[in-house]
């Protein structure tokens, strides 16, 4: 088959579908976004990376309400004239995947009406106390209408598709009703025998501080200094435990960015949350973005790791951590809970309780059997519900029902 991918940062969660593709023997081409400051994303072997762009800027400030709007719609075109181009080629997809938080597969099917569609339902935007307004409330009607805008290149990516699909329960509940019964949960996978346990890991910090499995190091990993991914309830959780445990350190992975809500692109949050922190330096190491090898052997050092989150996407890093074995302490949130049992295979603690979060951890630090149980435990969640062949394997029994005529229609 000729199968088409369109995301802004291909490949993000299509890397193992499409890789499989390729090693099928399928003719695939991805059309993608170009990065900021000259990066690129990682190519996949055997596959055709196109990029799009604007043909035009948009032409109102960012805090304008139709500035996403407009965006959505000139990418789009952009998306459709690379169509178009490979149509007038002669290459003409079978099958199309597209992910929907942006919106610019929407007029795909105008180019190529007879292909099937698979869209990933990755996030819906909603002004509810459990999910834009848990953290500042209720925000006010110009901001609640600024939110809904946002939903508008989603609706109309998905108004035409042969099979939605979500990762999460939690992401497919966030979708209207008569879209939500249309979505399939297909997880996106985690490969189990890179993400696993070894108790001869070591980490090495870029300041030369060696860590090992064993030793008393609590681990924190996020894209950046987020509100979204509690980066401030940690900090005060993390100067508490300090203060009550002389051996205990922290290896905090992610740059000093907010990437989501108010504040974005800029490092305010992480400076105002460092101006008035009360941490031991020498016993707090901020390592930045790393290499997926180091990444992982912070995982496999961790003695606890702590993952906090308002009611949003759900990070990999949290199911790696799992699948890794780690002692996972999370924010006791929608999210988290679709896979964390508290006690069972991590800990839960409020999201707004840095004290909470601070016992958790020394709990947790304090090992014991039943804290390796629960380490047994975190592992086997995922290789029973997230493990990558597992995970493949429900994604082509999926779309392969939309060529045997029994996938619902359109």
């Amino acid at each position: 088959m000729k199968i088409l991918f369109i995301h802004h940062y291909f490949p993000g969660q299509f890397t193992r579908i499409a890789r499989d593709y390729v090693a099928r023997g399928h003719d695939v081409i991805a059309l993608h976004r170009g990065l900021k400051d000259g990066r690129s994303n990682p190519p996949v072997d055997g596959v055709r990376m196109i990029e799009y762009g604007q043909e035009v800027e948009v032409d109102r400030p960012e805090s304008h309400s139709l500035y996403e709007t407009e965006q959505y719609v000139r990418e789009s075109a952009s998306v459709v004239k690379l169509a178009v181009d490979l149509r007038s080629r002669g290459w003409v997809p079978d099958l199309v995947y597209g992910h929907t938080g942006w919106g610019t597969g929407a007029f795909v099917q105008d180019v190529f009406p007879d292909a099937k569609y698979v869209k990933y339902c990755e996030w819906f935007y909603n002004n509810s106390a459990d999910s834009t307004e848990f953290l500042e409330g209720d925000r006010g009607f110009a901001n609640r209408f600024f939110t809904s805008l946002l939903n508008m290149p989603i609706l109309a990516d998905l108004m035409r598709a042969d099979l939605l699909m979500s990762p999460t329960e939690w992401q497919k509940s966030q979708f209207p009703p008569a879209i939500r019964s249309a979505i399939r949960v297909l997880p996106d996978g985690i490969d189990m025998d890179v993400m696993k346990p070894d108790p001869d890991a070591i980490y090495t910090t870029p300041g030369g501080r060696t860590f090992s499995f064993g030793d008393r190091v609590v681990t924190y990993v996020a894209r950046g200094a987020d509100p979204f991914r509690g980066f401030k309830p940690f900090i005060e959780a993390l100067q508490t435990l300090q203060k009550q445990d002389a051996e205990v350190e922290a290896i905090i992975v992610g740059d000093r960015t907010v990437y989501y809500g108010s504040g974005h692109d800029t490092e305010d949050h992480y400076n105002q949350v460092m101006a008035s922190a009360d941490l031991d330096m020498s016993r707090t190491h901020f390592v930045g973005a790393l290499p997926y090898e180091s990444y992982r052997k912070v995982l496999q050092v961790s003695a606890a790791h702590i993952y906090l989150t308002v009611p949003f996407v759900l990070s990999w890093s949290s199911l790696e951590a799992l699948a890794t074995g780690c002692a996972v302490i999370g924010s006791d949130t929608a999210p988290v809970r679709e896979f964390i049992t508290h006690g069972e295979n991590g800990l839960l603690a409020d999201f707004f309780d840095p004290a909470a979060i601070a016992a958790a951890i020394a709990q947790v630090l304090n090992g014991g059997e039943e804290i390796a149980r629960m380490r047994r435990n975190a592992r086997d969640t995922i290789l029973t519900r997230w493990e990558a062949d597992h995970a493949l394997r429900l994604h082509r029994t999926a779309v392969e029902s939309l060529f045997s005529g029994d996938a619902a229609p359109r």
